[in-house]
């Protein structure tokens, strides 16, 4: 009986050891990334300019802030600085945004690998209509999908590293933009480009046939202005 007892002991003692997970610094249960207070969500500013106030992520863990970890920032067309930062003892990671070079409602990102609310998106304002544009064509997705450009300008179509299976395929009845070669519902795959000329003023839509509609899923909109 002794014997029998001190086994039971000894398996009770590894079981409890073994702990079952935790929430230490290297584990990601319950890891939550959410804007900051302030989070300099919604700033606008003239194409190309850096915006005043930083963009701030918080980390938590359990609820509770977590330091050190690499927050990556990104805002297509424009630039972050920098572009990756850790978090401080508030669990907060901020970093400074410069606008693109063409007006557009922007996309601020912020991402922590394996965290809940990651990517976080940010909005950011680029004023002041341009002659000339780059929209990035990525998986499921136009970015920015919603600019302004000036009558006669030229927007380029560019697919991203990695980015298959899509199309541009106009809003009846506008006729541009369009995919060439072939146009649609021919599908291309990265690396490809094409750039159209909008030489009138007006609103045009967008979307890619295989992974949206004209009102649903991919799809954006290009302003004309005079």
């Amino acid at each position: 009986m002794v014997r029998e007892r001190t086994g039971i002991l000894a398996g009770l003692i590894v079981l409890l050891g073994c702990g079952g997970g935790g929430t230490g610094p290297g584990n990601n249960n319950n890891l939550v990334l959410a804007k900051a207070s302030p989070s300099g969500d919604g700033q606008s500013g003239p194409t190309g300019t850096t915006l005043p106030a930083p963009y701030r992520a918080r980390l938590t863990q359990g609820g509770a802030p977590l330091q050190g970890r690499t927050v990556t920032w990104g805002i297509p067309g424009g630039s972050v600085s920098p572009a990756s930062t850790s978090t401080d003892a508030d669990g907060v990671a901020s970093t400074s945004v410069t606008l693109p070079p063409f007006a557009a409602t922007n996309t601020v990102t912020a991402v922590v690998t394996a965290a809940s609310g990651s990517p976080l998106r940010f909005s950011a304002v680029s004023t002041g209509a341009t002659t000339s544009a780059t929209i990035q064509v990525v998986n499921d997705a136009f970015r920015p999908d919603n600019l302004q450009i000036k009558a006669t300008g030229t927007v380029t179509f560019e697919w991203q590293s990695g980015s298959i299976n899509h199309n541009v395929t106009p809003v009846a009845p506008n006729t541009i933009p369009a995919s060439s070669n072939p146009a649609p519902p021919g599908l291309h795959d990265a690396p490809y480009s094409f750039a159209t000329v909008f030489p009138t003023v007006g609103t045009f839509g967008y979307f890619c046939s295989q992974h949206g509609t004209a009102t649903t899923g991919m799809r954006g909109t290009i302003t004309v202005v005079p």
